[in-house]
Formats: C-alpha cells, structure tokens, sequence
C-alpha cells in the first residue's frame, strides 16, 4: 500500500475492496490440509513400568509389617514400643542440635543440587 496516503484514504481503499472484489470459495480440502500441518507429540505416559515395581514394592513391604505385627509374639512387640519410645525420648533430648544439623544438612545437600546448573549457566 501507498506510503503517502492517510489513514483515512487507506481505510477507504480497502472498505471499498471489500465490497467490490468478490470472495473466492473456500477449498473443500483446508481442514485436511490444516490438520495435516499439526503434528502432535506423543502423550506420555501416565505410569512406566518402574512406577509399577515401586507400587509392588511397597505393597510387599506393608504386607510384610502387617504379617509381622499379627504374627510376632506379644512380648516382642512391647520390646518394639519400647524401643521406639526410647529413640523418640533420644530425639527430643538430641533435638538442640539435631534439627539444626538437619538443616543444615538439608541446605547443602539442595545447594548442592543447584552447583551442576548454576555452572552451566553462568558458562554461558
């Protein structure tokens, strides 16, 4: 279109384009030709086949604990609870520097997590 003329005089041009010039049939084949442009990837897959093994896994292991529990003798089960109170007793005196050393523990182990990329990027 010409530089030169006005917004108007171009609005003009193509209004009365549009009205004079008629409009061509649409071709009975765009939507095939349109849906054969359009590449779909893959769906991916909702559960692979070690999704399936650590499900089965699982499901051994708590079929296991249950199997234990109704089969271990009473006393041995009191003997566990025992147990399992003292390591809770072990956790709360231990508490002052054990939630501080898993803190920290965990910081530098995503800190760590982040150096490989880090790197990457600023090699860039």
């Amino acid at each position: 279109m010409d530089n030169r003329l006005t917004p108007e005089q171009k609005d003009a041009l193509i209004e009365r384009a549009l009205h004079d010039i008629p409009l061509a049939p649409m071709p009975r084949d765009i939507t095939a030709n349109i849906m054969a442009r359009i590449q779909v990837d893959k769906r991916p897959t909702l559960a692979t086949w070690n999704d399936f093994a650590i499900a089965f896994t699982i499901a051994l292991c708590v079929g296991a604990l249950f199997f234990a529990a109704q089969n271990l003798p009473p006393i041995i089960l009191a003997k566990i609870r025992i147990q399992g109170i003292l390591f809770y007793q072990d956790l709360i005196v231990n508490a002052r520097w054990l939630v501080p050393a898993v803190l920290f523990g965990a910081a530098a182990f995503f800190s760590a997590l982040t150096i490989p990329y880090l790197r990457r990027e600023l090699s860039k």
